[in-house]
């Protein structure tokens, strides 16, 4: 039986190690941190269901996009389009069933094997630092906001929680300070709130160095339109432990089996490029184009902006998804 270290107790790393030890491997997950917690928006298109279920907090159905302060379009669809789910509990809850060690590092060399579930944390790729805030507020909505701001790449956002609770971010690739923007964000955004928690972290939207031995946001693994890792994160640990329960070469199998994944994370990385690199009226009108477009939109809520999700996405619209 083969000894497996995974390196990094994130959602990828998590769920790696619960599978494989709940099939008998010798398997150790090792963290930094006894208990998980990196604040995110917490919310997961709802087209895929892992093996080890998770808490659904909210069902949201309803979307508003803003634009440098103007509500430009807004979209309800017949059935949840997004989940928002208890993040840390359903990885906490796997991490309480497997063996773990408190470590920064692992011996590799007392291991057949090491996958790296390090998230975006050796810092070799471009990333943008977020910050999320709960709050408490009687100016509760069902509805998800994204806003948008045509001197920065990048969003506001506002998803219902639970019952009375809005998780409240902002993440922008050209300012570092997340934290200050999203505290004045709040503060001419509501009139009665109290902030439950606050806190920031790092997320990968540039492609990493090497992606031998990796899943998850170490290898990667973002829509960095979205910002959404939730999902490929987890089908990466999927297919890691295919590739290990069937003898299959690890990287050879992982790259194979991603390849559509990848590919749309990548079309998202060209997409911002062009973006970024274009002027302030440029980016307006193609915000505007972008977020009044119904297939476009429907692509960009479940991470599919490529030619083949594109056409997925107008025919659901075309036999009656959107709701008006």
């Amino acid at each position: 039986m083969e000894k497996i270290a995974v390196i990094g107790g994130g959602v990828s790393g998590s769920y790696l190690a619960y599978l494989l030890s709940n099939s008998g491997y010798d398997v150790t997950l090792f963290d930094i941190k006894e208990k998980y917690f990196k604040p995110c928006g917490d919310v997961v298109p709802n087209i895929y269901k892992p093996k080890f279920e998770w808490k659904i907090k909210y069902y949201i159905k309803n979307f508003a996009f803003y634009l440098d302060g103007e509500r430009i379009y807004d979209v309800g669809y017949r059935n949840p389009k997004w989940i928002v789910i208890d993040k840390p509990g359903w990885i906490n809850s796997m991490r309480e069933k497997v063996n773990q060690v408190i470590s920064t590092k692992a011996d590799k060399s007392k291991f057949d094997l090491a996958i790296d579930a390090k998230g975006p944390y050796d810092m070799d790729r471009q990333v943008v630092y977020t910050t999320r805030a709960l709050i408490e507020t009687n100016e509760f909505s069902d509805e998800a906001i994204l806003e948008f701001n045509t001197k920065f790449t990048g969003f506001f956002w506002i998803f219902p929680d639970e019952e009375g609770v809005l998780n409240v971010g902002a993440g922008f690739i050209e300012n570092k300070n997340s934290k200050d923007l999203l505290l004045n964000y709040i503060k001419n955004k509501f009139k009665d709130y109290k902030i439950l928690d606050l806190r920031g972290a790092p997320i990968s939207i540039g492609s990493v160095k090497s992606k031998s031995l990796k899943i998850g946001e170490a290898r990667g693994l973002v829509f960095p339109m979205s910002g959404e890792g939730i999902r490929p994160s987890a089908i990466s640990a999927e297919i890691a432990y295919e590739a290990i329960t069937r003898g299959k070469n690890f990287d050879e199998y992982l790259s194979y089996n991603l390849t559509k994944i990848e590919r749309r994370i990548e079309i998202q990385r060209r997409l911002l490029d062009v973006y970024m690199k274009s002027n302030i009226n440029a980016r307006k009108f193609l915000l505007k184009t972008f977020l009044r477009n119904d297939v476009l939109i429907d692509a960009f809520l479940e991470d599919k902006l490529d030619f083949e999700g594109i056409l997925e996405s107008a025919r659901g619209i075309k036999y009656g998804s959107i709701v008006r």
